[in-house]
């Protein structure tokens, strides 16, 4: 009896192996997404706590080169829309580039994204920089079209908080 549930397990454990291999396949892929990004800035004795609908698209490349874990990079267009707050407004958008951690579980993926985002911004007067940003998220991949959620915070100079929520889609080729 211990015997056949031994079998039974193992059978079991690689199937889920060969099945998170096959829909994890390495590769180009392409997507966008909405959300909705929050902005709390304290400036020149203005506060702005506000949020807007935002959306990205990007493009990036998977491999699958280590059994347990994949990585991927990225890059994209972020528009965070403008948040406004009674007289105060705040407009964000730029192009990022960034490296994501994979934890692919079957169709399922699990992961962290780290980069950098060159940005623009204008509310009271036009700046611009590159600042590091992070996030977290999760997938489900179903042939080549992928569907994910994600929270990413930047820290912009000069701004107290910037984030964002948003679900994606994708397509892999």
């Amino acid at each position: 009896m211990n015997r056949i549930l031994s079998v039974t397990l193992a059978a079991v454990l690689l199937s889920g192996l060969c099945i998170s291999r096959a829909d994890a396949a390495s590769g180009l892929y392409l997507g966008a997404g909405l959300g909705q990004s929050t902005i709390k800035e304290n400036n020149n004795g203005q506060s702005l706590d506000a949020s807007d609908t935002a959306y990205k698209a990007f493009v990036g490349y998977r491999f699958n080169m280590i059994p347990i874990i994949d990585l991927a990079v990225e890059g994209g267009y972020t528009d965070f829309g403008k948040p406004t707050q009674s007289n105060v407004s705040f407009k964000l958008h730029g192009y990022d580039a960034a490296g994501l951690l994979i934890f692919p579980l079957g169709p399922i993926d699990l992961y962290g994204k780290v980069g950098m985002l060159s940005w623009t911004a204008s509310g009271g007067g036009t700046s611009s920089g590159t600042d590091p940003f992070y996030g977290v998220g999760a997938g489900f991949n179903i042939w080549k079209i992928g569907i994910r959620a994600e929270y990413e915070r930047y820290q912009i100079k000069n701004t107290d908080s910037v984030q964002m929520y948003s679900l994606s889609a994708l397509f892999m080729f």
